[in-house]
């Protein structure tokens, strides 16, 4: 059978396969089928020893880093060692090669500009280096065994290579055999001399100038080759995984580093896994968690198999302290977590000796450097900010694409989609955005229509928007072989494709078929795409970039080979995670342009890596319509938000199979309360749209679209708090409450901010709900339906009717709303707004609101209103702490609404500020639930006033 037979039935089993299908997991790696996981994680604490070369350690001129000489004692090679202080309690920590033979791949695309450095003090004592980062974090560097302890205040905090399994295995030049694809490559990469400075070509066949370091392929070195360099060469260069075979021209060189957690055993992050949001041990049983983006059909839950997504940042965290830690690497990534105990010395840098719970890590990636940032905290907040500040804060994006989002692949034409438009206005059912999946295009030709369908979309497009509404359309990172299709064509002419390893362009499958990639890691290729969403009847649609990992049906785990070459000779398994990051970059830039850089872009993403909350939002995936799947989400989304990728959700009725009625109503009152809300479902399922479901699930979802509706000012603000500081969205009940040890192996309630607990339903005939609140006795926690009150530190059984929401907001807290009912967000953006307070035992709240005109990127400007929001001493305040001369919003207080107030007022009066004018409020005090209303105070909300609560 031809290998082109082969090629197709590949395709074909892809694209055929039924929604009631299950991933295979034979298609995709075990720790055991990486050969060089496996071979990291069989290392033994005494394979490779490792010293710091202690006179080797200098200050560099600017007094922000060390750098220094580490030896493997078993193989001789040298590595370079690196530490930098970073501004805000920030360690930068870098490993390479010494001299490499060709230079090693170092991300830069997930730092959001290079860190802001801040001096950091060394001393030589007693044959260790100290090293002094402020006032308070400390690290000694061990020269022999090799080890560096981070401390705080002089608590042990974090160990690097306490357990010896540091190795970087040296780049290589292949056998003789393959040398003129060697030499191909190495036209693209400039030499590397051991200082690491660029010089030219054909740097694989020079000596470097002490002639001690030469680079040849193996058939040229010495028969007497110690053993290790004997272990070296018999190791298998070429490796194959289900009849795919990857050449490995620069042989085995992975990277691998265990970094333990003195006095943790909690640890969070590594999105994107469909697991609990608490990392559990794998030390003992199954894989490492795997970070390599692939395309997973219709992904199993609880297990830490790759999914579409990789961010390899990690929280440690304890009643005491929250640490963080980041493993800046593209490469495909295994992380192994062990919890275990420590009682031997050294708890503090005073050698004191206590038994602690202690967490280990070992990372382990298939190439590039070893790039980590450690983020000291000391609280949850504070490692958000270090992390973000370091790649990025979430973009704020447009009002609309916060309201609900109405998808499925596919609307069938040009009708069907003005029809259901229609009909969310007959249901009297908010909609922002309508979505169009690949069925749109002409032959799965991105940047085309489907002409007999959609003859005339910038119509189509204008019958929404002129409603408030939005239309996003989906733009897929490879192209069909048609030399009579333009994009393919320009793509082509202009040399812009990925590679295949004898240096033609690769050719994949994906959905049309037969498909070119560009290569996005290339800024030119990025340019070349941007200019793409400029096209007439693209540049008012919104885009969705899907199978970004990339997805390559033929290609070796659904994805691209790992020898494919992109720019400068680089091999995409140095960048396999950062090219659908690289893919969302150019259409960001791509929005921009279009608009002279005026209007904010909205962007979802399926791929995504650090920094990628820069540019876009992400789902998760392909998941099912199962209980199982609704209740995965919660977890899956803290995951993502703790890790800086905040503008996330979970698709609503789960992408594959037919959800009935109850999981449909429970999905949506979930949806609801989470930042990214979209109903999406595959080709071969029933239509699910609202209405088609009974009268009674009908409503159930229209009652909860419309609450995310009554949200949305909230959202907006918690939007612009993620913006400007990094802070998640939905937070795990620890993070602001991290001294509660009960909290810290939950993902099954959440908040919103600091002010709203939230605890889906997602058990089949739910009656009742067990909620657990945070805290101590000192908290309440108000039901915002039954208006009770919870204290701190206990469970109740809460019960849930279909028509519940289990929602309660946090005592002390100020949450503003809009109560009218509108068919779009953006239409509703100059609404009046009711302030939702509630109070905790000392009768106080606080809050904030942020106000700008939901679609320009003014806001960058300053042009945009923030104030803050205070209840205390029976006075209601709201400070305009950053005002705005160009936006003056006409949105004004309408009501305002207290739930644990305990005396009926004698009178409610507002004041403005400056101008000091007074006049009496109407007002309601409902005795029995101790809510007191505040109606029509009328005042605008980008002034000061005060409100005054007479007793």
């Amino acid at each position: 059978m031809t290998w082109k037979i082969l090629l197709l039935l590949n395709c074909l089993t892809v694209l055929l396969l039924s929604p009631a299908s299950c991933v295979d997991r034979g298609n995709f790696k075990t720790c055991n089928d990486a050969r060089f996981c496996k071979k990291h994680r069989e290392l033994k604490s005494d394979d490779h020893i490792h010293e710091l070369l202690v006179d080797s350690v200098t200050a560099s001129s600017a007094g922000t880093s060390i750098s220094g000489t580490v030896k493997n004692l078993k193989t001789n090679d040298e590595l370079l060692l690196e530490v930098y202080g970073v501004r805000d309690r920030t360690v930068r920590i870098k490993l390479n090669e010494l001299n490499p033979s060709r230079k090693r791949y170092e991300v830069e695309m997930s730092l959001d500009g290079t860190p802001d450095y801040v001096p950091i003090k060394m001393e030589k004592q007693h044959g260790q280096i100290q090293l002094l980062l402020g006032d308070t974090i400390h690290l000694t560097l061990h020269p022999k065994p090799f080890r560096i302890d981070v401390y705080e205040e002089g608590t042990l905090l974090s160990m690097l290579n306490a357990d010896n399994l540091l190795l970087i295995e040296p780049m290589r030049v292949k056998p003789g055999k393959v040398q003129r694809f060697v030499s191909w490559i190495s036209s693209f990469v400039p030499e590397v001399d051991e200082k690491g400075a660029d010089h030219g070509e054909d740097h694989v066949e020079e000596e470097n100038h002490e002639g001690g370091n030469e680079v040849k392929d193996e058939e040229t070195k010495q028969d007497d080759a110690p053993a290790h360099e004997e272990e070296r060469r018999e190791e298998p260069w070429e490796e194959t995984f289900k009849g795919h075979v990857d050449s490995k021209p620069f042989g085995p060189n992975s990277i691998g580093l265990d970094v333990s957690f003195i006095g943790f055993d909690n640890l969070y992050g590594i999105p994107e896994h469909a697991d609990s949001l608490r990392l559990r041990s794998t030390k003992a049983n199954g894989d490492p968690y795997r970070l390599y983006n692939l395309d997973v059909f219709e992904y199993e839950l609880n297990n830490p198999m790759a999914l579409y997504g990789a961010i390899p940042f990690i929280i440690a965290h304890s009643e005491k302290h929250t640490l963080g830690m980041f493993w800046n690497n593209a490469a495909e990534t295994w992380i192994d977590i062990d919890y275990t105990t420590t009682s031997t010395g050294g708890s503090t840098m005073f050698g004191d000796s206590s038994s602690q719970p202690k967490a280990d890590t070992h990372w382990i990636s298939e190439t590039g450097i070893i790039d980590i940032f450690l983020f000291i905290g000391p609280k949850p907040a504070d490692v958000s900010r270090q992390f973000t500040t370091i790649v990025g804060h979430p973009y704020l994006p447009p009002h609309a694409a916060i309201g609900y989002h109405q998808c499925r692949w596919n609307y069938n034409d040009q009708k069907d989609v003005q029809t259901v438009h229609e009909n969310f206005d007959h249901y009297d059912i908010p909609m922002d955005v309508m979505w169009l999946d690949i069925e749109y295009t002409d032959g799965k030709r991105y940047f085309t229509w489907d002409a007999p369908k959609f003859a005339n979309p910038d119509e189509m497009i204008k019958n929404l928007t002129k409603f408030g509404r939005n239309l996003v359309v989906i733009s897929d990172p490879h192209f069909k072989k048609d030399d009579n299709y333009f994009v393919y064509k320009d793509l082509k002419d202009k040399d812009f494709c990925v590679k295949s390893k004898d240096g033609g362009n690769f050719e994949g499958w994906c959905w049309p078929g037969a498909s070119y990639y560009p290569d996005f890691i290339n800024p030119a290729v990025r340019d070349w795409y941007a200019e793409l969403y400029s096209r007439e009847t693209f540049k008012d649609a919104w885009t969705w970039n899907d199978m970004n990992e990339p997805s390559v049906f033929n290609g070796p785990e659904v994805t691209m080979h790992k020898d494919n070459i992109h720019i400068d000779g680089l091999e995409h398994r140095e960048v396999h995670n950062i090219y659908g990051m690289a893919h969302v970059m150019a259409s960001f830039d791509g929005h921009l342009k279009r608009h002279n850089y005026q209007l904010r872009p909205f962007i979802l993403t399926r791929s995504f890596f650090a920094g990628s909350q820069r540019h876009a939002a992400v789902w998760t995936g392909d998941n099912t319509a199962d209980w199982n799947h609704l209740k995965i989400a919660a977890p899956m989304l803290l995951s993502l938000n703790i890790a800086g990728m905040t503008f996330v959700g979970a698709d609503i009725g789960g992408f594959f199979k037919n959800p009935d009625a109850q999981l449909m109503a429970r999905w949506f009152q979930a949806a609801a309360f989470v930042p990214f809300m979209r109903n999406h479902a595959h080709i071969d399922t029933r239509r699910r749209e609202p209405w088609l479901f009974d009268e009674q699930s009908m409503f159930v979802m229209r009652d909860a679209v419309r609450a995310r509706y009554t949200f949305l000012p909230f959202w907006y603000t918690l939007f612009f708090h993620a913006n400007q500081t990094g802070a998640p969205l939905m937070r795990p009940l620890w993070y602001e409450f991290p001294k509660d040890s009960t909290t810290f192996g939950m993902d099954d309630e959440y908040l919103l901010g600091n002010a709203l607990l939230v605890k889906p339903v997602t058990e089949e005939n739910s009656k009742q709900t067990e909620v657990y609140f945070p805290g101590d006795s000192s908290e309440n926690w108000h039901d915002i339906s039954s208006l009770q009150i919870h204290k701190g530190g206990t469970k109740a059984s809460i019960d849930t009717p279909l028509q519940k929401i289990p929602v309660f907001q946090r005592g002390g807290t100020i949450i503003p709303r809009r109560f009218r009912v509108r068919r779009s967000s953006i239409l509703a953006i100059e609404d009046p707004i009711t302030l939702s307070i509630a109070l905790n035992d000392e009768q106080i709240a606080n809050g904030s609101l942020y106000l700008d005109d939901g679609i320009t990127r003014n806001h960058l400007e300053g042009d945009y209103v923030f104030a803050k929001l205070e209840l205390k001493d029976n006075l209601l305040k709201s400070r305009v702490v950053h005002p705005s001369k160009k936006y003056q919003t006409k949105v004004w207080l309408e009501r305002v609404y207290i739930t644990g107030f305990k005396f009926k007022p004698s009178g409610v009066e507002i004041h403005e500020l400056p101008a000091g004018e007074r006049k009496p409020l109407e007002f309601f005090y409902d005795e029995t639930n101790r809510v007191l209303t505040v109606r029509k105070p009328g005042v605008n909300m980008g002034k000061g006033w005060a409100i005054v609560i007479r007793p």
